[in-house]
């Protein structure tokens, strides 16, 4: 079975370029979306901004969007992300990592497909997935090593590769079958870091992404899709699942 690449994905062009001597800046998006959350009360934190229902990293309406399930049961039985994780808690920025973050998000881990939008468009979403499920079978996914990329800063990902479908991404045909615009971005975030980096810490971290760069963490032969309702970014308070199967 073949996967999809960095090239023919979106991670190629959107890494984050490490170079010594240089901190690790938090960013003012991860700011506004996610360290309300991680480091309540953060002096860099970003509480709202006009013209959205937002304040503090929570939003007033929920958001729907299609995703990925990524099991922690799963994840967590994996040598190699066991690896990762005893690595970051033995870095130099350990402190400045969120780690009360991981087991409040179990339950939720995913990576999106296809972001939030109207009901009707979420409606026809899950229709489509389920029609795609049922006409092409299971799809299976890999997990890559640690991700940073040039946006977010403050967030590690794990980037999710597909499988090649019929010579595509198949989260590509899924997203063309929903008559949605494809991302070829599929990434799971896992760590998050409370501070930004100082230059030894970022190199600490750069160093961790090399080490890791092309390598596998995890594979996943059959992906569960779902629709992810959350009021945060994180999908800490009050999210919920609706699962996508071959019946609709």
């Amino acid at each position: 079975m073949e996967f999809c690449t960095d090239e023919t994905l979106a991670y190629a062009g959107s890494r984050h370029a490490f170079a010594a001597g240089r901190p690790f800046a938090l960013g003012a998006d991860y700011r506004l979306a996610h360290l309300p959350l991680v480091a309540p009360g953060h002096p860099e934190a970003i509480a709202s901004v006009d013209g959205r229902d937002y304040l503090n990293g929570r939003y007033a309406t929920a958001r729907d969007a299609l995703c990925v399930r990524v099991s922690a049961d799963l994840l967590e039985a994996a040598p190699a992300f066991r690896e990762i994780e005893a690595a970051l808690r033995a870095s130099r920025f350990a402190r400045k990592i969120a780690w009360d973050i991981g087991p409040r998000r179990r339950d939720v881990l995913h990576a999106t497909v296809a972001g939030p939008a109207d009901a009707a468009t979420t409606a026809r979403t899950a229709a489509a997935t389920a029609a795609f499920v049922r006409r092409h079978g299971p799809v299976a996914f890999r997990l890559g090593g640690p991700f940073v990329g040039n946006r977010n800063h403050g967030r590690v990902y794990l980037p999710v590769y597909p499988q090649i479908l019929d010579g595509d991404d198949a989260f590509g045909l899924l997203l063309d079958a929903c008559g949605r615009p494809r991302t070829r971005f599929y990434a799971a975030g896992i760590w998050h870091l409370r501070d930004g980096l100082d230059a030894d810490e970022a190199a600490s971290l750069g160093a961790l992404v090399d080490k890791w760069s092309g390598r596998e963490i995890l594979r996943v032969p059959e992906a569960r899709f779902g629709i992810l309702s959350v009021n945060d970014d994180l999908a800490l308070d009050g999210a919920t699942w609706r699962w996508i199967d071959s019946r609709g």
